[in-house]
C-alpha cells in the first residue's frame, strides 16, 4: 500500500524521533509513505488568525499537489496538520463558492474530494486494521502487563462534524494501541483536555497547569506510561514535565511519554534507537527494561 505523506515542519526538525518511528512501523505493516513533493507549511492556526483565505489557499496547495501526484490519500501525523487538510477539503467540497475563491489563489485548482486527508491514526484503524497490526506484534516485549493511557488532546478527534473519526470525547482506538502490545489501558478522564500547547511562549504558567494536572490525572489511575500522537502534546507532557507537575502538586514523579508508533514498533520488537527513544525527555529506559537497544 501506498498513500502520500505530509511531514509538516515540526517532523523533520524538533519531532524527528515521531517521523523515524512512524517510518519504521508503517514498513512493518507493509505501507509505503511517499512524501509530497514541494509541500509548505499548512500555516496550523497561526496564518488563519491573522488571514482565513490565505491560510485556506496555502492548505489547499498542498491538496492540489497531492491530487497532481496522483495520491488517493494524504496522510499527516502531526494532529493540526491534518486537520487543516481536513478541514480545507471539507470546506471546499460544501461551499463551492468557498472553493472557486481558493482556487482562485492556485497556479493549479483542487478538485474538492479528490484526496482523503487524514492522520495516521485513521490510516491504521480503516486502512490497515487492528489485526494486522496484532500480527506483528512479538510475544515478551518490554511493554506486556504495563499500566497505560491514551492522551489524545484538542485536534485529533475535534471538531467531530468535520474530522469524523472516533467519538470526540472519549476516543478508543489508541487504548486499542495499547492493548494491542499486551500492556493494560487505564479509564482515563483527561485524555482529550487541552495541555494547551500552543500557548507555550505566551501563557507559560497556564500551560504547566493544564499538563500538570493532565500528568497528576495520568498518575492517579495508575498509568506507568502515557501514549499520545502529538508533537505539540509530547512537547507539554513530556518536555515540560517537570515544571509542569511542579506547579499543581509538591509531590515527585515521573511518567515516560511516547509516541503511540514507539509503542508500537516495541511491540513489534524494534530496537530502542531506531524508535528515537533516546530523543525523549524523560527516559523511558526504566520502563523497558530489556528492550532491544
Amino acid at each position: 500500500m501506498k498513500v502520500g505523506y505530509y511531514p509538516g515542519c515540526s517532523l523533520h526538525k524538533v519531532a524527528k524521533e515521531y517521523d523515524r518511528s512512524v517510518h519504521k512501523v508503517m514498513e512493518k505493516l507493509g505501507v509505503e509513505l511517499v512524501e509530497l513533493k514541494d509541500w509548505n507549511c499548512c500555516g496550523a492556526l497561526e496564518v488563519t488568525a491573522v488571514d482565513h483565505l490565505a491560510a485556506e489557499g496555502i492548505v489547499a496547495r498542498n491538496l492540489a499537489l497531492a491530487e497532481e501526484q496522483k495520491f488517493e490519500q494524504l496522510i499527516a501525523v502531526c494532529p493540526a496538520c491534518s486537520y487543516q487538510l481536513i478541514a480545507t477539503n471539507y470546506k471546499m467540497v460544501h461551499d463551492k463558492n468557498k472553493a472557486d475563491e481558493i482556487n482562485s489563489l492556485l497556479e493549479t485548482p483542487y478538485t474538492p474530494n479528490s484526496v482523503k486527508p487524514m492522520h495516521i491514526l485513521e490510516l491504521l484503524r480503516d486502512y490497515v486494521g487492528i489485526e494486522k497490526i496484532k500480527e506483528k506484534i512479538v510475544p515478551g516485549n518490554p511493554l506486556e502487563g504495563k499500566k497505560a493511557v491514551s492522551y489524545y488532546g484538542c485536534f485529533c478527534t475535534r471538531p467531530g462534524d468535520i474530522i469524523q473519526f472516533e467519538d470526540p470525547d472519549n476516543p478508543t482506538f489508541m487504548d486499542d494501541l495499547i492493548e494491542v502490545v499486551g500492556a493494560e489501558p487505564q479509564f482515563f478522564p483527561m485524555k482529550t483536555k487541552c495541555c494547551g500547547a500552543t500557548q507555550m511562549l505566551v501563557a507559560k504558567p497556564v500551560v504547566e497547569t493544564l499538563t500538570g494536572n493532565i500528568l497528576l490525572n495520568a498518575r492517579d489511575v495508575g498509568a506507568e506510561f502515557i501514549l499520545l500522537a502529538c508533537q505539540m502534546c509530547a512537547l507539554s507532557l513530556d518536555g515540560q514535565q517537570k515544571q509542569a507537575i511542579k506547579r499543581v502538586t509538591d509531590e515527585k514523579f515521573e511518567i515516560p511519554v511516547l509516541y503511540f508508533s514507539q509503542v508500537l514498533g516495541l511491540g513489534m520488537g524494534l530496537d530502542y534507537k531506531s524508535l528515537g527513544l533516546g530523543s525523549n525527555y524523560v527516559s523511558p529506559k526504566k520502563l523497558l527494561k530489556g528492550a532491544k537497544t
